[in-house]
This record gives structure tokens, sequence and C-alpha cells, in this order.
């Protein structure tokens, strides 16, 4: 009875039960459960005594501790509307709001829309009324701009979340605590600096940074510059975006595990020449500084935890290590937010491209041993194939898409990014200094630029380069992850076999 095993039934049990528990909400379950599951642990603790059950008991005692803390997690985050609660108001009637912008504002031009930490609500011929809870108001004019931290007043219609063309935007909003929305509202400033003051200045940097972008690239490449070190593609224009997801690249514009895991292998390849453990430094660093570079956003920082499992799962020589450190790092993630599993498509990708990246890489490699490494190539090709593997078909159910010309694509444009990132990062920063020198600099990462988009456009105009599935077959995708599952389990044991012969 290994620790290790006890472990891994606890984690996936945890996980398991978090995601059935998405059709059984309840901010407080029943009694009678708690009683069951009382019963059923102390005969399981009971039964260690005896030798003969003292491994079965003592998996029982994990899978029920799994389910147990499952019930909290889901328990404690499922919200339920009161008095108090600001949801709890949302009929569509006119409402006065008064609170403080709790998130980087998103910039949708000509609208704004802000996150607001409402504090007070006041309906029409009555008093305020003391209530919390977080709403999304939009600012249908752009202007004045509010930051992060100010506190305001905002007037309108305030209103549950709805469906948006078949996407559940209610759920996505509640991710993040948001349970109303104000679509069009009259916002008036009363205060500023309310927020937490080293949020309030990385937002500030992120700004800044992004307008200095503006100045120095045309567009659209000053949208894919944001793009590749912000993860903004607020600017980016529609026929790009297409020309992105039919081309499978949409992974570099959005800070995701994905993304970073890519990235970091490109930069272990470049570092070639070093021992693998002193690249691990300089990868690991460059995640920090990033994170904290872009606003240590909550999605972010999921992102660079992301990364760094699959820079655990790419270097680490044990594999049992490394699902632990996955499993356990889901664990914590669900027991803060189980949201995460059930609405949050770049968490679900992350986590399956993680995996595969710890699964599908050793499968992978052997097949791309001819091909050269130079700039981290083979590599990069390694991760993105085994990450594109486990993740691909669930980001068909998510989005309905299948890039067949992915691989091509990724190929081509991996060697790019790197070069594009850090041109266009030492574009913005010197420019500060000396504005002709940023220029200078800018030119040379609009190259880099226009040749992923030159890739991304022509990919996307081959013939079948990607498939749109109206309606995906949950039962195709199933007996998909079943195969590979089986193939991954074939693989291991053959090693398994292979090392015990030789013992």
């Amino acid at each position: 009875m290994k620790p290790s095993r006890l472990a891994i039934t606890f984690l996936s049990c945890f996980v398991f039960t978090t995601f059935c528990l998405q059709w059984w909400q309840r901010a407080a379950y029943p009694f009678e459960l708690w009683i069951i599951l009382a019963l059923l642990g102390s005969i399981a603790i009971v039964g260690l005594v005896d030798e003969q059950m003292r491994t079965f008991c003592a998996y029982a005692c994990a899978m029920l501790l799994g389910i147990a803390l499952a019930c909290i997690a889901v328990s404690w985050s499922t919200h339920r509307p009161s008095l108090s609660t600001v949801d709890w108001y949302a009929r569509g009637q006119t409402v006065t709001l008064h609170g403080i912008i709790a998130d980087e504002p998103d910039r949708r031009p000509p609208s704004i829309r802000y996150t607001l930490a409402v504090q007070s609500l006041t309906e029409s011929g009555s008093a305020a009324k003391q209530v919390s809870g977080r709403v999304i108001i939009t600012d249908a004019t752009g202007w004045p701009e509010r930051a992060y931290g100010d506190e305001v007043t905002a007037r309108g219609s305030l209103t549950l979340p709805g469906d948006i063309n078949g996407f559940r935007y209610d759920q996505y909003l509640s991710i993040s605590g948001i349970n109303a929305v104000m679509m069009r509202s009259h916002i008036e400033s009363d205060g500023e600096n309310r927020g937490n003051i080293v949020f309030g200045a990385l937002f500030w940097l992120k700004q800044h940074f992004e307008t200095r972008l503006n100045r120095l690239f045309p567009e659209p490449h000053a949208s894919l510059a944001a793009g590749l070190l912000t993860g903004s593609r607020r600017g980016i224009p529609t026929h790009l975006s297409e020309s992105f997801m039919r081309s499978g690249l949409t992974h570099i514009v959005a800070i995701s595990g994905f993304n970073i895991t890519i990235v970091i292998t490109i930069v272990l390849g470049m570092l070639f020449w070093l021992p693998l453990k002193w690249r691990l430094i300089p990868a690991a660093a460059a995640i920090v500084a990033f994170t904290i570079f872009v606003g240590a956003s909550a999605s972010v920082v999921r992102a660079a935890i992301m990364g760094i499992l699959g820079l655990f799962a790419i270097t680490a020589g044990r594999r049992s290590d490394v699902r632990l450190a996955i499993l356990w790092t889901a664990f914590f993630m669900l027991f803060l937010n189980p949201k995460h599993l059930w609405y949050d498509g770049s968490f679900q990708l992350s986590f399956a491209a993680v995996i595969g990246l710890s699964e599908l890489s050793p499968l992978i490699k052997p097949l791309l041993t001819r091909l050269p490494n130079i700039l981290g190539i083979r590599e990069s090709l390694e991760a993105t194939i085994s990450a594109q593997l486990s993740a691909m078909p669930l980001g068909i159910l998510l989005f309905g898409n299948l890039s067949l010309i992915s691989p091509l694509a990724n190929i081509l444009v991996a060697p790019a990014i790197p070069i594009a990132m850090l041109l266009c990062a030492l574009a913005g920063l010197t420019s500060y200094l000396a504005f002709p020198l940023g220029q200078l600099l800018a030119f040379a990462g609009w190259a880099v630029l226009q040749w992923i988009i030159l890739i991304a456009e022509s990919c996307a105009r081959i013939p079948f380069a990607s498939l749109h599935f109206e309606q995906a077959s949950m039962v195709l995708i199933l007996m998909y992850y079943m195969g590979l599952v089986s193939v991954v389990i074939l693989k291991n044991r053959t090693e398994y076999q292979g090392i015990r012969m030789k013992e």
C-alpha cells in the first residue's frame, strides 16, 4: 500500500465527485448524506485494524474523504440569492448601484465593461440598501474612462445574465462571482484609488504598455503583439481571428497554460548548451516575471501554474510524480472554486494539454528523433502534438472546430513566437528611453509578426484546413479518450515489463 497510490485515489475521487456535482449543486447538502459518509468512514477506520482488510479500508477512507471534501467545496461555492445580495433585485427595473471597480476594465471600443463590487443599491422611491455581490456594468460611451479601484455610482436596468447565441453567459460569469449585469448604465465617479495598490499599479502598467505598442506598430500587428505579450485580443480584426482559428494558432494570442508551456519548451530548446537543471531556472523565472508584467489576474496566475506544471511534466524523470503534481494542483484550485471544472473552457483545455505533455510526450519523442532541434523546433513540436492530441477532442466539444492544418502551422510559427515576443517587448521598453531606438526594434518585430500573420492566413486558405461541427458526438469523444488511455496504459505496461526483465 503505497502512499502515492492512496493520494491518487483520494485526489481522483475528489475531482470525479466535483465533476458529477455540477448537476447537483447545493448550498447545503442533506443531513442524511453526511450521516451515510460518517458511518461508512467509521466502518472503514475500524477495518484498518484487520491486516487482511487494511488495504481495502485505506482506499475506502481515501475515497470517502475525497467525496466529503468535494461536497464541502461545492456547497461553499454555490450562490444563494438573498435580500442582502445584489442579484435578488435583478428583475429588469432601474436601480442605482454604488461600489468600487474590482477588476481590470474590459475595453471593447466604443464601450467599456467594468466589474463593480457593489456596496449599496437604491430602488426608485426607496432608501439605499446595503448589499453585496459583483455586477458587470457597461458604459456604452466609453468616456471618460474609469480605472481599477475607482469608487463609482451606476444607474441603469439591472438584469440576470442569460444565454448569448447558445453560450451560457451566466455560468461563465459565475466563475468570477458575478451574478447580475447592467448592460447600459450611466456612471459617475465618486473617488479614486480605493483598490489594492499592487494590482492597481500592475493594471496601469499593462494598459500603458499596450498603448505604447499601438504607437510603435500598425494594425493588426499592434494587436497581435499585445496578444502575445499581455493576452489581449480585443483589437485583432475578425478576419485575422478566423484565420488563427482555422489554422489552429488561436492559443498563441491567449494567455493559457498551453501557450506558456509551448513557449517554455522553445526557451529550453534555445538554451540547449546549458544543463537541464540550469535551464529550468530561467524558464521558471520567465513565467513569474511574465505573470507579474501582465497584471497577475486570476486567469493569468492559473495559466502560469499550468505552465510550471507543463515544465515539470516535460523535464521530470518520474511520471508518477508528475501525475501527483497535476492532481494536487487540480485539488487546490477546484477546492477554492469548483466552477472552473464545470464552466471554464480554458481551465479544462489547459489541464488536458498538461496531461498530454505528461503522458504522451514519451510516445511522441521517438517519432521525432530525426528532426533537427534548431531553436527548439523538435521539442516545441513534441509539446504541440502531445498537447493537441489530448486537448483536441475537448476543443471540438467546446467550440465545434477542428484544425487539420494545425501541426504544420505550429511548426512554421513556433520558432517565431519567442523572437516576436522578445523584439516586441524590447521595442516597447526601449521606446520609453529612446523612442527612435524603440521604432528601430519595432521594425524587426514587425517582420516577425508579419511572418506569423502570413502563415496563419496562408494555412487558413488551404481547402479543408479546418472542420466545423454543429454538434460534437459525446460517444465518439469518449471512445477517443478511452483509446488514448489504452495506448498509454499499454505503453507503460510494456516499459514496466522491460525493466523487470532487465532486473
